[in-house]
């Protein structure tokens, strides 16, 4: 799979993540709040927390991986273009050349 489509892929599961978890956590407090005791709102309020956090680190690395990539391939595309130009550059001389022969 090649980088773009591997990385749309990525950001589309990023984006259900952060329509559907934050819900999905707050509605799992309020039943905790609405049906159990104080112990348990403690409880899931720890795991909630623990959980956006480590979504947090996990999507921070996720990003800067990526920005990497697109850096590298930034580089890539650089060189490829000036190996481009150089060539363009050649033809362009033969040509004249040509052009100043049959003259």
């Amino acid at each position: 799979m090649d980088f773009k489509t591997k990385t749309i892929k990525q950001i589309r599961l990023w984006i259900w993540a952060a329509a559907v978890l934050p819900i999905t956590g707050l509605a799992g407090i309020f039943f905790v709040w609405n049906f159990g005791t104080t112990h348990w709102i403690t409880i899931a309020m720890i795991v909630g927390e623990t959980i956006m956090f480590s979504i947090a680190v996990v999507w921070w690395w996720w990003s800067m991986f990526t920005m990497r990539n697109i850096v590298e391939h930034w580089g890539d595309t650089k060189d490829k273009v000036q190996n481009v130009l150089t060539e363009v550059k050649e033809i362009r001389a033969m040509i004249g050349e040509t052009l100043k022969e049959d003259k």
